[in-house]
C-alpha cells in the first residue's frame, strides 16, 4: 500500500494544474460577452489557494523529489515506493546521499533478480539493496573528492549497514561495494534539503 507522502506528491501537482487551467479559462471568459448581453456579470468561482507549509515545501525539496523528478531514476523511485521508504526520503530526517542505479542499471539486472524485487514477500530484502544505496550524510561531489585525495578512498556507512568504497578512476568517481560490485557515478550530483542524489551505471550488492 502507498504512503500517504505518495498521494501529497500526486495530489499537489494535479491541484496545481487544475488550479492553473482554472485561471487561464476565467480569464478569457472575462473577454467574451454573454448571450444575452447582460451587464451584470456572474462572480468567477476560483480554485481555492493552499499555501504550502514549510513541512510541505521540505518535502519538494527533498532527495525523495529529486529522485522522482528525474527521467533516468523512474525504476528506482518505484523501488523505493514499493519498500515504502518515500516518507523517510522526504522528510527532514537525514541528510541522505544517495547513489542511485538509473534505469539502464536497473534492466540490466536478470530477470531473476527483478522477480525477486518485485514479490511482496522480499520485501524486506528489497529495503536491504535500497538501504545499501544509501549513505548518511551529506556528500557533495567537492567534498567526496576532497575525502578521496586525502585518504586514496572514502569509507561511506550506509543505511543497511555495510560499507561502500568510493576512489577515482580518471576523472570518474567510482563506488565500489565490498561484493565485487562496482558503480560509475554519471552526473554531479544533484543538491536537495535533505541531502544530494547521485546517479551510478550500475546495481551495488546487498543480498
Amino acid at each position: 500500500m502507498l504512503k500517504p507522502i505518495t498521494f501529497f506528491y500526486i495530489l499537489l501537482f494535479g491541484f496545481l494544474t487544475v488550479s492553473c487551467k482554472n485561471e487561464a479559462q476565467d480569464d478569457k471568459n472575462l473577454d467574451v460577452p454573454n448571450s444575452a448581453n447582460e451587464t451584470t456579470q456572474t462572480p468567477l468561482k476560483r480554485a481555492p489557494k493552499k499555501d504550502l507549509t514549510p513541512e510541505d515545501i521540505a518535502m519538494l525539496k527533498s532527495v525523495m523529489s529529486r529522485v522522482m523528478s528525474d527521467a533516468q531514476l523512474k525504476k528506482f523511485a518505484s523501488y523505493v515506493v514499493t519498500a515504502e521508504l518515500a516518507n523517510q526520503l522526504s522528510n527532514d530526517e537525514g541528510p541522505f546521499t544517495i547513489f542511485a542505479p538509473s534505469n539502464q542499471a536497473i534492466e540490466l539486472l536478470t530477470a531473476e533478480r527483478k522477480k525477486f524485487y518485485a514479490d511482496p514477500e522480499n520485501k524486506s530484502k528489497l529495503d536491504e539493496l535500497l538501504k545499501s544505496h544509501i549513505v548518511v550524510g551529506n556528500l557533495d561531489r567537492e567534498a567526496l573528492l576532497q575525502n578521496i585525495k586525502e585518504n586514496g578512498k572514502a569509507k561511506l556507512k550506509t543505511l543497511a549497514g555495510n560499507t561502500l568504497t568510493a576512489s577515482k578512476s580518471g576523472e570518474a568517481i567510482l563506488i565500489t561495494d565490498g561484493k565485487k560490485g562496482s558503480a560509475t557515478v554519471i552526473n554531479n550530483g544533484t543538491e536537495a534539503s535533505n541531502g544530494i542524489v547521485y546517479v551510478i551505471d550500475s546495481v551495488l550488492n546487498a543480498n
